[in-house]
């Protein structure tokens, strides 16, 4: 007796991502009457399996070699039939199927994203807050910068997009790139202003796309702006000398209550990114990492790098420096490297765009790619390294979030997150905010046919969305917040993996 073999894979069309816990019915078509002829359900990689032979079709006319169609459901939900595109006269042995269907919705996902938001309060939103320990990918980011120099062969792995006359060579230092402002359009009306970088690796380096919401618009990014100050400490540390590795000097200096502290930098930058407290707090961390420079003198560098000449960057995040004169030294050499300025610091505000953050997130994280006049200046990978490592520990997971709701978690391979959150309250524009910067790359394998290469897939982005309700209510405005953040990351993630830019 014949018998037949269905391996399917069910995936959803507007992610490409798996759909597992589906049901899905084999169907014999006949003239009469259908026959069902087999079942399954869809594993965490959305395929299936169902097997049957001649007996469970009906006997009339001589039917032997079944006309299969299938039904998906789940749970009692007819999600799809594909009733109208039959597979007819299937012949005994294996045959391969692909069912695409349709369920993304963003929606849904918010109210998804709602109810996994619920209990956030004022100042510990939960889904930004998510924490490391969480993430599936808390073993890899020690890969992070080795596979941040891996280049598309163009073989088994292609950039994906692939560059067009929209993209143009990554700009050069002081220059501002063209940012189309129409080009986040789809975003909620919530998130203010927004900047993302699309990329294409290309023989010659790399290609870039930016698109923007109110992009320069200057605003306060809350703790976003913290990859500031350890990105300038590197720049400086390097001017002294390209050998020094910032994995070898430590800060030292007396904390507020006038002990002696000698602590490795690197755990610094880590605690200012992780918010574990163990040593510090993040903002008096991220306070005294300023201290190495005279505002204005930091400011002009930052204004140097990014193009934006209207920025203000002299804030200190709302606490007094950890170490208020700290002194940088190379363990190895005992050799001091920075010092403070010795002149006491003039706080201002922190003003600056999401155009800001996302370059100079984007310089950290490509930086193998970009010729010397993009780079940031006198920085060496080592040291460059050590700081992609930490930010790799932000608590905020929202790519890994979008990830696993897009179904993609099986299809991805190299991933890379750095991220820096940044939120709160502000009672001078009177609503709550949240700011989320990230670089993200990974590739993303073609499982429905390995003949196919697979694509690497590299962006970067800030965002900054706001939320007022009336009455107000600060728990509520961050729940709803959070989930809109959250559900914003993964539609920017959805389109980049289905190339569905402007």
């Amino acid at each position: 007796m014949a018998t037949f073999q269905i391996l399917g894979s069910v995936i959803d069309s507007k992610t490409s991502g798996q759909v597992s816990g589906l049901r899905v019915e084999a169907w014999d078509k006949d003239l009469i009457i259908n026959d069902l002829v087999g079942s399954a359900v869809t594993d965490e990689r959305g395929n299936f399996h169902i097997e049957f032979d001649e007996s469970y079709f009906q006997e009339l006319f001589a039917d032997r070699q079944p006309d299969l169609f299938f039904r998906i459901f789940r749970d009692n939900q007819l999600l799809k039939s594909t009733e109208d595109s039959v597979l007819w006269q299937v012949a005994p042995g294996q045959t391969q199927v692909l069912i695409e269907i349709e369920l993304y919705n963003q929606e849904n996902l918010y109210n998804k994203f709602l109810q996994a938001a619920a209990g956030g309060v004022e100042d510990h939103p939960v889904l930004l807050y998510y924490g490391i320990q969480k993430s599936p990918y808390q073993e890899q980011i020690r890969d992070y910068p080795s596979r941040l120099k891996q280049k598309p062969d163009g073989k088994t792995v292609v950039s994906t997009p692939q560059a067009d006359a929209r993209f143009s060579d990554y700009p050069a230092l002081g220059q501002v790139p063209e940012i189309d402002e129409q080009g986040l359009e789809f975003l909620h009306e919530e998130i203010k202003e927004a900047c993302v970088c699309i990329s294409s690796f290309t023989e010659g380096g790399i290609k870039t796309k930016w698109l923007g919401r109110n992009a320069l618009s200057n605003q306060e990014f809350w703790s976003g702006s913290k990859i500031i100050p350890p990105l300038y400490m590197a720049c400086q540390i390097n001017a002294k000398s390209a050998a020094i590795n910032i994995n070898n000097c430590n800060i030292r200096g007396a904390d507020e209550a006038g002990t002696q502290r000698d602590i490795p930098v690197i755990d610094l930058v880590r605690e200012v990114v992780s918010y574990a407290e163990s040593i510090a707090t993040s903002n008096s961390l991220a306070a005294m990492f300023k201290r190495f420079a005279p505002q204005i003198e930091l400011e002009n560098w930052l204004k140097s790098i990014t193009g934006n000449h209207s920025l203000i960057f002299r804030g200190r995040y709302g606490e007094k420096p950890f170490i208020e004169q700290p002194e940088l030294v190379d363990r190895t050499t005992q050799q001091t490297i920075l010092t403070a300025d010795p002149q006491p610091p003039e706080w201002g505000n922190n003003t600056i765009s999401a155009y800001d953050l996302n370059r100079l997130i984007s310089m950290l994280g490509w930086h193998n790619s970009l010729p010397d006049t993009s780079r940031l200046p006198n920085a060496q990978w080592h040291n460059l390294e050590a700081i992609i490592t930490a930010l790799g520990s932000d608590p905020a997971r929202l790519v890994d979030l979008a990830i696993a709701e897009l179904g993609l978690q099986n299809a991805i391979d190299s991933m890379v997150i750095i991220s820096k959150l940044g939120n709160g309250a502000t009672q001078f524009r009177n609503r709550t905010e949240a700011v989320y910067i990230a670089l993200v790359q990974f590739v993303k394998l073609n499982l429905q046919d390995a003949s196919q290469p697979a694509q690497q897939i590299a962006i970067s982005m800030a965002l900054r969305g706001a939320k007022v309700l009336e009455p107000r209510d600060l728990d509520q405005e961050v729940v709803e917040l959070d989930a809109g953040m959250a559900a914003e990351v993964t539609e920017i993630v959805r389109r980049a993996v289905m190339k569905e830019w402007k």
